[in-house]
Parts: structure tokens; C-alpha cells; sequence
């Protein structure tokens, strides 16, 4: 979709990535480790920390993806220490609406190139393993699973499947 923006967001969003947030959780309560009643209790100075990534020392890419100003997509890309050979995708959400009009891709693609441009060898993923729509999305954008199933969260009988996508040779420049 053409007309869709995807841009970072930064500590002054943190009222449009809480609308985000809460609304990817309400409306896809079984795609997230999270749940709609852990984080709409956060307050108001947590919501705009969790943008503050210099203060927080954490290398991430938050992105959110708008249409016609109303925020219609969410990802979250993040390098944890000391691995910093793996970029970990998180928060991934697509509005109902506009699912499979390329917004996800288009997502993905943003994240794959922050990933290689931090010189990250792959990006790893989990998801539901009862949402065929994503797994299928992932699989057709060259993610595999990697490793065996794990509950989507304490006492969830969901299952979600670790997946990755190789970005680059393990081979060392000489």
C-alpha cells in the first residue's frame, strides 16, 4: 500500500505507540506474550520510557505504520547484549483491515535492513502456531522454525514456534 508510512518511533510518540500497543493487544489477544490487562495498567511516564531507548541503553527499532495519520501496523526490532549477532522481532501487528495488502512486508523489510546495517547474521521470531496467516507470512519471507514449540506465555496452552531468518554468511571477511 503505497499510502501507508512506516516510520521509528521516538519518545514524543509514546501516546500514539500506547494507542498502538493496547489496540494490537485487544484485538489479537493470542499473538502476544503480553496481555491488554498487563499493559493498560502502565502508567503514562512507563509508556514514553519504553521509547526512551538511549536512557533504557537498548539498541531497537520501533516502528509504526500509519494510513491516513491512524496507526494501522507495530514492530518492534531489538539487539540484546552481549549477542549482538541476532536481532529479535517483537510486538509484530497489522491491523485487521488492511491485513495482506503488504504492510507486514513492508514492516519486515524495514527490520531486515536495520538488522544487516547493525551487521546482524539473522533475525529471530516466535509465533503463534494456531495463526497460519502469520506463520505464513514469515515462512514466505525466508524465516524457518528453530527450535522446538513453547507455551505463547506462563499457563497458555497456545503454543508459539521459534523461527529465524539468516541475513548474512557466518563466513569472515579475510
Amino acid at each position: 500500500m503505497s499510502d501507508v508510512r512506516i516510520r521509528v518511533l521516538t519518545p514524543q510518540d509514546w501516546q500514539l505507540y500506547k494507542s498502538a500497543r493496547l489496540k494490537s493487544l485487544e484485538e489479537s489477544p493470542d499473538s502476544f506474550g503480553s496481555t491488554y490487562e498487563q499493559e493498560v495498567t502502565l502508567s503514562d511516564a512507563e509508556w514514553q520510557t519504553r521509547l526512551d531507548l538511549k536512557l533504557r541503553g537498548l539498541e531497537a527499532l520501533p516502528l509504526i505504520a500509519e494510513l491516513e495519520g491512524q496507526s494501522v501496523g507495530l514492530a518492534w526490532g531489538v539487539i540484546h547484549e552481549p549477542d549482538t549477532k541476532i536481532a529479535q522481532i517483537y510486538q509484530m501487528w497489522v491491523s485487521p483491515t488492511l491485513r495482506g495488502k503488504g504492510i507486514a512486508k513492508a514492516l519486515l523489510g524495514e527490520m531486515s535492513t536495520w538488522a544487516i546495517n547493525k551487521r546482524c547474521e539473522c533475525i529471530k521470531l516466535a509465533v503463534t502456531t494456531s495463526n497460519a496467516a502469520a506463520v505464513g507470512l514469515y515462512t514466505s519471507y525466508g524465516y524457518a522454525p528453530n527450535g522446538p514449540l513453547e507455551p505463547l506465555r506462563v499457563g497458555s496452552e497456545l503454543m508459539v514456534q521459534p523461527m529465524v531468518k539468516r541475513l548474512v554468511s557466518t563466513a569472515r571477511d579475510l
